[in-house]
């Protein structure tokens, strides 16, 4: 049987550094001129297709990712560091929507990358500001914020195992038992009017659809 799993999370993409404002102070350079670098882009969100991974479990508990601040540009034109990138593994068939539904991305190949939120620019330093009329320029720009958004992922599923028999002989209190599914447990018979779905979790990330 075909279910399809669904879950909103958010994401927030790094913020770029700031650039740095200074000049040289050495000895004998008495007039040195504007030497702060610039800041680090922040780290990207990115949804990454993991072939040991195949439902949205992970999903109900985390819903929140942040990715790494850029660092901030330094003295002697020293660039601020580039944040590494916030890397979200999901399942082969994941469908990115926004809030809209509009399709961001369509995840069907093992590897496959999409960047939800980029992250920000990081900002000049002063020294990037010097020119032939500018000579002494005492500003640096504040880097860029990263992009934030919520969104919606949609996965197809086939359930791995499914439970049939009798009515009453203990379906639904086998499913709620392995899972974290929540059917409809009663002295009578039908309780179950419409299938459950159950994810069974074996480990890290290791886990099956239970379907009842």
């Amino acid at each position: 049987m075909q279910f399809i799993d669904k879950s909103k999370i958010f994401v927030k993409a790094g913020d770029g550094g700031n650039g740095k404002s200074s000049f040289r102070r050495e000895k004998y350079v008495p007039k040195g001129g504007p030497d702060g670098g610039d800041g680090g882009k922040g780290g990207d969100v990115v949804l990454v297709v993991d072939e040991n991974i195949n439902t949205l479990l992970n999903f109900r508990y985390n819903k929140k990712y942040t990715a790494a601040n850029g660092g901030h540009g330094d003295i002697k034109k020293q660039f601020g560091r580039g944040a590494e990138d916030c890397i979200i593994k999901v399942p082969v068939g994941t469908v990115v929507k926004d809030l809209d539904g509009n399709i961001l991305a369509d995840l069907v190949e093992i590897g496959q990358r999409a960047i939800v939120a980029k992250g920000g620019r990081g900002g000049r330093g002063n020294a990037k500001f010097k020119s032939s009329s500018r000579r002494a320029p005492t500003f640096a720009e504040l880097g860029e914020p990263g992009e934030s958004r919520e969104l919606l992922l949609e996965l197809k599923l086939l359930a791995d195992v499914g439970l049939a028999g009798y009515p009453s002989v203990g379906k639904s209190s086998l499913i709620s038992a392995v899972s974290d599914a929540r059917p409809e447990i009663a002295e009578y018979h039908f309780t179950t009017l419409t299938p459950v779905l159950g994810v069974v979790k074996l480990g890290y990330e290791k886990s099956f659809v239970m379907a009842e």
